[in-house]
């Protein structure tokens, strides 16, 4: 087999082995002298003008390591389709005994003394979502660190049984308490970062904590989910997530919903992206004098 051959039957990427095995020690060797073929990664060689080829250097990054091997941490959740910072190096996880060899900045590489059970998709071998998302978690930071567990639950992409218990058991991992409290609140309906910080920096307070988090209403046999429900006074109060204009087809999906909510004696309040964030002490009072006027109304229906 000539060099063509060797790569185009590895997927682009070969291991030092297979070239030997292929070729002889001294022909590689030279191959290598000469530019023919470089190394992506320890051990792991591809043609010169593939090095950067993204997929290349996935599949490089595994042959580079070798046995029992996966993608795994953000790489896992790239494979996905789940937001991670473009310039994230590669993580793979490898169930061997002696410590891979990684590279500073580009390849990082985790060891487990645990077979991994890798599931395949389409083609790559990666470690479990739910375990890809715990372990990610202290290696992002702010809303980056957020963004994956809450775009994958949204998607429907893990089972909230599996993601709880994956966090109740990542007690390694950094700043896990906080881990759990965003699981808890994602499980509980929280779909954007809007409404992590409607729930915990807005109406996390005295008069506003007892709300309902994504009440589920039918209308005319449609259902809508009402962000925050206060089921005493029928008062909900929606976390609008456009930080600008809406067209005039959101504002009439926006009346209609808020129309049809009302059939059932909900009042709507909704609360714009810009008031959530720069003006919390207002919201707060906003709601809080609509819901005691809601009370008195109710109040007064009753004594009549």
């Amino acid at each position: 087999m000539d060099i063509d051959e060797i790569l185009t039957a590895h997927g682009g990427v070969a291991s030092r082995n297979d070239f030997v095995a292929a070729l002889g020690r001294h022909a590689f060797d030279n191959a290598v002298k000469s530019g023919r073929v470089a190394a992506v990664f320890p051990r792991a060689y591809a043609f010169p003008w593939d090095v950067d080829d993204p997929l290349i250097r996935r599949r490089a990054a595994l042959v580079s390591v070798g046995g029992e091997v996966a993608l795994s941490h953000l790489s896992a959740l790239a494979l996905r389709d789940l937001p991670v910072p473009d310039e994230a190096p590669l993580h793979v996880t490898a169930y061997q005994t002696r410590h891979p060899r990684g590279v500073a900045g580009e390849l990082v590489v985790h060891r487990t003394l645990t077979h991994l059970q890798a599931v395949d998709l389409g083609g790559w071998p990666a470690v479990a979502l739910e375990k890809a998302l715990v372990s990610s978690w202290p290696l992002l930071d702010g809303p980056d660190r957020r963004a994956p567990l809450i775009e994958a639950y949204r998607r429907r992409l893990v089972r909230g049984t599996a993601l709880r218990r994956a966090a109740e058991e990542a007690w390694w991992v950094k700043d896990a308490r906080t881990l759990r409290e965003l699981v808890g609140l994602i499980l509980a309906g929280c779909e954007s970062e809007l409404e992590l910080w409607g729930y915990v920096g807005v109406f996390n307070a005295p008069g506003l904590d007892d709300a309902e988090r994504q009440r589920v209403v039918c209308v005319d046999g449609r259902n809508y989910r009402l962000d925050i429900a206060y089921d005493d006074v029928l008062l909900n109060v929606e976390l609008d997530g456009r930080a600008y204009h809406a067209s005039p087809k959101q504002w009439e999906r926006d009346i209609a919903r808020d129309l049809a909510v009302a059939k059932l004696g909900w009042q709507t309040v909704r609360l714009s992206h810009s008031r959530l964030f720069g003006d919390v002490d207002g919201s707060r009072r906003d709601v809080l004098a609509v819901r005691a006027a809601r009370r008195s109304l109710f109040k007064g229906r009753l004594a009549a």
